[in-house]
């Protein structure tokens, strides 16, 4: 049913990431020694956090480059490198992922913009179904401010989200042709809806680097049900292959559930990504918020499959038939307590839904303050004061299940501000 995998994209591993790894090394070597000044944070020392990173980063086998033309990106938090947006990176200590909540570590990885405030499909899982079709959402002016607020304080990736981006697809262009590539790249996060060959190449025109699509299943009619909309695979699909022959970064997100984990789902999820071109799969695991507030997530996603995916996950770097690519991104293992722990709340993601209000995660519905009404660093300042270092403890959205706005007699409409749950959440740090 598919074609070859776009020659555009290689996923390197093993011996094969050496020379790339060694051109990285040399050039942090040489501003370390030649340019500190314009890097202040990059310290290479055992108490700053990067060589404590580099260990980290073993830990979760964040062991795989994947090669987009003359660029490589290493994870979906960094900028493609070598470029100007990597150099920040690096400038603002963004490379002591181990210092996160201190001073060594002043970088923003990611900022999702939930940038679309519609969505034709109607997703089983939608974590933005409270906030949809209430109003226009932001104007495309705050988004831009916002954007250039972020960049102040530093943002490796700035991810355009909604909602269905393509739905507000002229702001969306506005937004990737007015944001400054030189401090950080841009992604969209899609279903795939509303994308073509002329409304891709103008994204890549205006600089776009990353494009992350909702696949979900390997089977269409399955995939469709999820997601609600006929069509929804067939659109999902070719809007992998568009980005990827195009040039950009193309990557799937893929929520988990039992019907995919069980019988292969996984492993031809896997193979059908890698036909259509894509350098990663993102699994993310189901969270008791938006249309699945008060589900029983262990019907949808229980210890069985979550064991599936770790089997899955850990062939994917061991396996030559896996290892080539697709690479597979699992932020749940990743910020396990006994690894990076939660970084929400800046620390290295943070979310700004589609009605300006900042919270500390996609799947965290607690607001900390809304852009429509104060400048976005006294609210990220109130955030990180509230999240002062990473989480080492069970996910906090399943911590505050019970609290944040889930009982919709008593508490209607999401996101819930953070004043509510100021108790529970000094109690959930210690």
């Amino acid at each position: 049913m598919h074609a070859a995998p776009s020659r555009r994209v290689r996923v390197l591993t093993g011996p094969r990431t050496l020379p790339v790894a060694l051109r990285f090394t040399a050039g942090l070597l040489k501003r370390r020694v030649f340019e500190h000044r314009r890097y202040p944070l990059l310290r290479l020392g055992p108490r700053t956090g990067f060589l404590k990173t580099l260990v980290l980063l073993a830990r979760i086998r964040n062991t795989q480059v994947v090669q987009v033309g003359r660029h490589y990106h290493f994870s979906l938090i960094e900028p493609r490198w070598p470029s100007e947006a990597y150099d920040e990176v690096i400038a603002r200590g963004g490379l002591n992922l181990a210092a996160a909540g201190t001073a060594a570590k002043a970088q923003i990885g990611m900022a999702i913009l939930a940038v679309g405030a519609s969505c034709p499909y109607r997703c089983e899982h939608c974590y933005e179904r409270a906030n949809l079709e209430r109003n226009e959402g932001v104007p495309v002016e705050r988004w831009r401010r916002l954007v250039a607020e972020l960049q102040e304080i530093g943002v490796g990736v700035v991810v355009l989200s909604g909602g269905e981006p393509f739905e507000r697809f002229d702001d969306v262009l506005d937004l990737v042709r007015t944001t400054d590539k030189a401090r950080s790249d841009v992604h969209v996060h899609t279903t795939g809806n509303g994308a073509s060959p002329e409304r891709v190449a103008a994204l890549v025109d205006a600089g776009l680097a990353g494009a992350g699509v909702a696949l979900d299943h390997p089977e269409p009619s399955r995939h469709d049900a999820f997601r609600g909309w006929p069509g929804a695979f067939d659109a999902a699909t070719r809007a992998l292959r568009l980005f990827a022959e195009a040039g950009v970064f193309a990557y799937v997100n893929c929520t988990l559930t039992s019907d995919l984990v069980r019988d292969g789902g996984l492993e031809r999820l896997h193979a059908l990504a890698r036909g259509l071109g894509a350098g990663a799969i993102q699994l993310l695991e189901p969270k008791p918020c938006g249309a699945w507030a008060g589900a029983d997530l262990e019907a949808v996603y229980g210890p069985e499959e979550r064991a599936g995916v770790r089997e899955f996950f850990g062939a994917s770097r061991r396996s030559r038939r896996l290892a080539g690519g697709p690479v597979v991104y699992w932020p749940a293992d990743a910020e396990s307590p006994e690894k990076l722990g939660c970084l929400m709340g800046g620390l290295s993601h943070l979310y700004v839904d589609s009605h300006g209000h900042v919270e500390p995660c996609v799947f965290l519905p607690v607001s900390f303050g809304n852009v429509l009404e104060e400048p976005f660093a006294a609210i990220y300042r109130r955030m990180r004061e509230a999240v002062p270092r990473p989480l080492h403890a069970r996910c906090p959205s399943l911590q505050l299940a019970e609290r944040v706005g889930f009982d919709r007699g008593r508490q209607p409409r999401l996101p819930i501000p953070y004043a509510a749950v100021r108790a529970e959440w000094r109690r959930m740090f210690g």
